[in-house]
């Protein structure tokens, strides 16, 4: 069962993304052959890349105990103080177990760093 509701979730994920792709196409391109090709070669890889029961973050967490886990609120003011006192994101990636992408998202999150200009 679990297994079923599994492969629900990344049939929803898969649906999810095809319709970003889709709604971020310029209207000439929706329904070609080439779209239906990108969204096959997509949902495959997604398919061929899902194990049930594995954490996509299990590899991550070989160096980064923390990759993926949800924030705390004390993690949360333990940043901030860390931050404030000039601490760098590579210092902060040692000290909270997490990836760059992880500290920078969280710092951007709380706020502590501006969010960076939209690329037109």
């Amino acid at each position: 069962m679990d297994n079923q509701i599994s492969l629900n979730g990344v049939d929803v994920l898969a649906r999810r993304m095809l319709n970003r792709i889709w709604n971020e196409l310029p209207q000439e391109r929706r329904n070609t052959d080439e779209l239906r090709s990108e969204a096959l070669q997509l949902t495959s890889r997604v398919a061929a890349n899902f194990q049930p029961g594995h954490s996509p973050y299990a590899h991550l967490r070989e160096t980064y105990p923390n990759a993926g886990k949800p924030w705390k609120r004390s993690d949360d003011e333990e940043l901030r103080r860390l931050f404030a006192a000039g601490n760098s994101i590579d210092e902060l990636m040692l000290l909270f177990g997490r990836t760059h992408n992880g500290i920078q998202q969280r710092l951007l999150t709380l706020g502590l760093v501006p969010q960076p200009a939209a690329v037109a």
